[in-house]
């Protein structure tokens, strides 16, 4: 029987703004890579080839960006809300595609990890549910979770105020569920695994375990965690590199075809997209530059984010900045700690700390 698995991609990506104001969160970019990929190939690799993505917040961009499949050597099919059901709502909502075992994962946090091993262990120990389970530094934002001995979850509380926080184990947003799962998830209401399906599972004394993840996890809840994200994925596929008149330290992911002029320097964890242009003397250090992104000369971005087909203007100096797409920084511009959403700009000699900009009429 054909591995299964549901994706949920369907938030809005409200703290995210104004990055989603034009941009689905799953397709937002992580080191060049659409946020989703990354576990869309995690499952790929762990054997489900059936996937069902559920969508809502515009689906027609995810579909498009995804497509059937194909890429992933995977059958992709699409679930449309057009009313959100939850997270538990919206794979009840797909019942029919499920008759086994089955993987629910979360679309839009960065999760390059061993999915197989989880589901060899929920079968293993033959669990009615078995929760992906990461540890973080600050749980306050996430449902934390106790376990016993044996790795069963024995309690849950989601969002917990610093003073109730009990554990640093924290849901990472992947299930192995089995179909009787779904008993627990009424028809027509809006229904969330977390604050609804597990509480109720451990109130009837079912079997839930946890399990830590291998691999790479990041919450991306906010504009600064896509940069982290970012920096994190480029530390593990990046390279070291040596290029004729270029200053190029730590490791670094440049595409073949960016124009890179003499004098420009570049500092590791650094990506560098296609068709990219860094005129001379420009600078980038911890950054990601994408597609078509131009640089004029003695501009410097650091720690930030510049998107695809947006422009730098000259000794324009970006910091702890992410700028959308298509926007136009214009000359002597100063942006520190700001995000700039799509298609604006920033008028010459500007100086912005802390702003954060959404394109007009969103």
């Amino acid at each position: 029987m054909t591995m299964k698995a549901i994706v949920l991609a369907g938030g809005i990506g409200t703290r995210l703004k104004p990055l989603t104001e034009r941009v689905p969160k799953p397709l937002l970019p992580v080191a060049g890579r659409p946020c989703i990929d990354f576990v869309l190939r995690s499952l790929v690799s762990a054997g489900f080839k059936e996937i069902i993505v559920a969508t809502s917040y515009m689906s027609d961009r995810v579909m498009k960006r995804i497509g059937d499949g194909m890429e992933y050597d995977a059958s992709i099919l699409y679930s449309f809300e057009a009313t959100p059901a939850g997270t538990a709502g919206a794979v009840k909502r797909v019942a029919d595609f499920i008759d086994d075992t089955i993987v629910v994962a979360s679309g839009d946090v960065l999760a390059d990890v061993d999915i197989r091993e989880l589901y060899e262990y929920h079968n293993h120990v033959g669990a009615m549910a078995t929760m992906a389970l990461t540890m973080v530094e600050e749980p306050t934002e996430f449902g934390i979770v106790g376990l016993d001995d044996n790795h069963r979850i024995v309690r849950f509380q989601e969002k917990p105020s610093p003073q109730e926080v009990f554990s640093n184990l924290v849901n990472a947003g992947i299930y192995i569920l089995e179909p009787e799962v779904l008993d627990f998830i009424p028809e027509g209401e809006t229904f969330d695994f977390s604050k609804d399906v597990f509480p109720l599972l451990l109130e009837r004394g079912a079997q839930v375990h946890g399990v830590e993840l291998k691999g790479l996890w990041m919450d991306i809840g906010r504009p600064r965690d896509l940069w982290r994200a970012s920096m994190e994925v480029i530390k593990r596929t990046g390279k070291r590199a040596t290029i004729e008149g270029i200053e190029c330290r730590g490791l670094v992911v440049i595409s073949p075809d960016a124009v890179l002029e003499d004098g420009v320097e570049i500092e590791g964890p650094s990506y560098i997209g296609g068709a990219a242009t860094l005129s001379r003397g420009s600078k980038v250090h911890r950054s990601c530059i994408y597609d078509n992104v131009y640089l004029d000369r003695d501009s410097a971005v650091e720690d930030s984010i510049v998107m695809e087909e947006s422009r730098v203007g000259w000794r324009s100096v970006i910091l702890d900045t992410i700028i959308s797409a298509s926007c136009t920084i214009e000359e002597d511009v100063r942006l520190i700690s700001s995000v700039i959403g799509d298609e604006m700009k920033v008028r010459a000699h500007s100086r912005l700390e802390g702003a954060s900009v959404a394109p007009p009429g969103d």
